[in-house]
């Protein structure tokens, strides 16, 4: 339980670099999720930023259903994602990424871990594990 603590505490200096460089929003908005328009502007070192955040919260979640159980009243994705997502290095991963975006220009709505879902989970899961197929 103590790593899942030490895990959430890298991930809010995570948000805290990302708010500093100003991907945070203000005060008065809602935090957007990162999509492909706002993906392609970020420089690779906040793209790696994002994505040790979001791997630190994956793992946080994981132990904490694997020590706990899921919650009783919903099902979760965490577990399919984590053993879905493949052995990508940050670049690899950015790399991926980027290149999704640039072979779907029409979906620069897509948000980033959509992209990750489609592009890096689900072919890595057994069709037992896919939501739909």
């Amino acid at each position: 339980m103590l790593r899942v603590i030490r895990r959430l505490g890298l991930l809010g200096g995570v948000a805290g670099l990302l708010c500093l460089f100003g991907l945070g929003a203000a005060a008065d908005e809602t935090v957007p999720f990162v999509d492909g328009a706002m993906w392609k502007e970020t420089p690779n070192v906040l793209k790696r930023a994002y994505l040790v955040g979001v791997s630190n919260l994956l793992a946080a979640e994981y132990l904490y259903q694997k020590a706990f159980g899921p919650p009783p009243d919903r099902q979760t994705s965490i577990q399919r994602l984590y053993e879905g997502v493949d052995e990508s290095t940050l670049d690899g991963a950015i790399g991926r990424i980027d290149a999704w975006y640039e072979a779907n220009p029409d979906q620069l709505d897509t948000t980033v871990i959509e992209v990750i879902w489609v592009d890096m989970v689900e072919p890595n899961l057994p069709a037992s594990r896919r939501y739909h197929d």
